[in-house]
């Protein structure tokens, strides 16, 4: 079975406070680093006017990462957390992804769907 490359697309919607992203592959520390920083980047307009901040993740052929690399995913939900992220949608997730975004999430409210719609609504919902 060949590993598919890491890639990922990232936008930010600053009037209703959403970050929108999509991710697959699997992703080495060094590349996780740097979906990071860019995540950051996007978001630095949320960040800077405090308030709560909600994300649809789209994770459509994202498999299940190494240990040191859902350390860096874990640690950056927690201070994505500290700044105002509370509410994520992931779409597409696989069993196994489910269960290893669930126990990286801790803090943060994550939902899975299987379509856009849902998750946007869900997203949308008053906090």
């Amino acid at each position: 079975m060949a590993t598919k490359a890491p890639s990922h697309s990232i936008s930010v919607l600053v009037d209703k406070r959403e970050i929108h992203t999509s991710i697959s592959g699997f992703w080495t520390r060094e590349e996780i680093d740097g979906y990071i920083t860019a995540v950051n980047a996007e978001a630095f307009p949320l960040i800077k006017n405090p308030g709560p901040i909600v994300a649809l993740v789209d994770f459509t052929d994202f498999v299940a990462q190494d240990r040191e690399t859902s350390d860096a995913i874990r640690n950056h939900l927690a201070g994505a957390g500290e700044v105002g992220l509370k509410r994520i949608a992931a779409l597409g997730a696989s069993p196994l992804v489910r269960l290893q975004y669930k126990r990286l999430s801790d803090g943060i409210e994550v939902e899975f769907f299987d379509d856009r719609i849902s998750g946007l609504e869900w997203i949308r919902q008053p906090l």
